[in-house]
């Protein structure tokens, strides 16, 4: 049986550029209205280097409303996740699909060697590559059988 050769997809081909940042003592109300505006689930938070520092989800101001019951006085350093597990531009999909599986997040910051913010990624983006490539090997195996 012929096999495909096998391309490894790297996160550089995949990531979001550029991505929506903040400061962590920006208000979390303007993180909220920004996420909207750009219709995406997190901000990344970095530091005056463009250095990762935390991410703020969906999830996180979800977490704080059903906690506290508002958000208006709070900055995002009060909420955000820190320790951000970041990835870099080399490493493949595969790489980071099992990050994100094991670690139970949905997006992942990609990164330089100084750790200076290149781009993101999803689960979303990293599922939707993963099934237009089997989609595209699924072709060609039809194609061979025929």
């Amino acid at each position: 049986m012929m096999s495909l050769p096998s391309i490894p997809i790297l996160l550089r081909d995949i990531m979001i550029t550029p991505v929506i940042t903040l400061s962590e003592n920006a208000s979390v109300l303007n993180a909220v209205k920004l996420m909207a505006e750009n219709d995406i689930g997190c901000i990344v938070v970095t530091n005056s280097n463009g250095q990762v520092c935390g991410i703020l989800s969906e999830r996180d101001i979800i977490r704080v409303l059903g906690a506290k019951g508002f958000i208006e006085n709070l900055k995002v350093k009060d909420i955000m996740s820190r320790n951000v597990y970041c990835m870099r531009e080399e490493n493949t999909i595969v790489e980071a699909l099992r990050v994100m599986l094991e670690r139970k997040i949905r997006h992942l910051p990609v990164v330089d060697n100084r750790s200076t913010l290149k781009g993101i990624v999803s689960l979303r983006d990293v599922a939707s590559k993963v099934f237009t490539n089997l989609m595209t090997i699924l072709s060609y195996v039809v194609s061979r059988k025929t």
